[in-house]
């Protein structure tokens, strides 16, 4: 799968944002936020494009309104 380091960074960025949405701050949300972070830093250092620019942020926040809308699409065929 071409640039698969890339889409399992921007995965990882994404989980980390749903995280951060969530209320609490339980056990369950520091594992995962640790694993998580440990993906993205082991990542980094494997990937051959800059994740620090706005390029990516970008790709990011495209991939979350693309997950949200794709989400909320099948629970509302799921609902009705």
């Amino acid at each position: 799968m071409k640039n698969l380091e890339v889409k399992i960074f921007v995965a990882a960025t994404l989980l980390l944002h749903l995280l951060d949405e969530t209320d609490g701050n339980t056990k369950f949300k520091h594992k995962m936020r640790h694993h998580i972070n440990g993906t993205i830093t082991g990542l980094e250092s494997l990937l051959e494009v800059s994740m620090d620019n706005n390029d990516v942020s970008l790709m990011i926040t495209k991939s979350l309104i693309s997950l949200e809308e794709s989400i909320n699409k099948e629970l509302t065929e799921v609902i009705e």
